[in-house]
Order: C-alpha cells, then sequence, then structure tokens
C-alpha cells in the first residue's frame, strides 16, 4: 500500500472545517479505499512481470508445438514416402505377374493356332502350285 499519512490528512481536513469525528471517518475511508481497491506501483509492477512470464511461457509453449507439429509432419511424410515405395513395388510386381500370364496365354493361343492350321492343312491339303 501506498504511504499515507492518516495524521496530516484528518489536520488538514480539520483545517479547513471538518470536526474531528468527520475527519476521522474520512481518513478512515480513504485509508480503506487505498488498502482495497487501489494498486500500488509495486502492484503493478508486479502485474507486468506476471504478463511478462505469462507472454514467455506462451512464446516457449508456442515453440514446443511447431516443433512438434514439424516433427509430426516429417514423419507422416515418410510413411506416405514409404507407402508410396511399396505400393509402387507391389503395382510393378502384379504388371510383371499379369506380363507373364498374359506372354503364356498368348504363346498358348499362337501353338494352338498353330496346331489348328497344320491339322485343317493335313484335312484340306492345299495343292502344290504348278
Amino acid at each position: 500500500m501506498a504511504n499515507f499519512d492518516t495524521l496530516k490528512a484528518a489536520k488538514s481536513l480539520q483545517d479547513v472545517g471538518f470536526e474531528a469525528r468527520q475527519a476521522e471517518a474520512v481518513v478512515v475511508m480513504v485509508t480503506h479505499a487505498l488498502s482495497e481497491g487501489l494498486a500500488t506501483k509495486d502492484d503493478v509492477r508486479e502485474l507486468k512481470a506476471d504478463f511478462a512470464a505469462l507472454d514467455t511461457k506462451i512464446d516457449n509453449g508456442l515453440a514446443a508445438l511447431d516443433t512438434k507439429i514439424d516433427n509430426g509432419l516429417e514423419a507422416l511424410d515418410r510413411k506416405i514416402d514409404n507407402g508410396l515405395e511399396a505400393l509402387d513395388v507391389k503395382i510393378d510386381s502384379g504388371l510383371n505377374n499379369v506380363t507373364q500370364k498374359l506372354t503364356i496365354r498368348l504363346g498358348g493361343i499362337v501353338v494352338g493356332a498353330i496346331t489348328l492350321l497344320e491339322v485343317l492343312n493335313r484335312i484340306f491339303p492345299v495343292a502344290p502350285a504348278p
């Protein structure tokens, strides 16, 4: 609380015409107001220090959160890259498998067609050209 000279205040009030009881009542009210409801310079300094500390905590918290988000995004990016690489390998393997099966079936079709042509040639021989 700020320094307040109650005796000097009461005498000042009496000097301008207040009775002693009136002056004492006013001084009690002012003293109460000063002790209960008014902020002192020390209160303001303490509040500023509290706000500065809170500001620092918020800045540190935001920096830590930013770091966590960056790390999480990097980890997610790595997982996506690994997943895409694995998917690419599976697709390549599947395409190779399909290509191999199609090649075998196409070979079977070609062999079947040649065999069919040979059978047809034996059933319906073509006369040699004169």
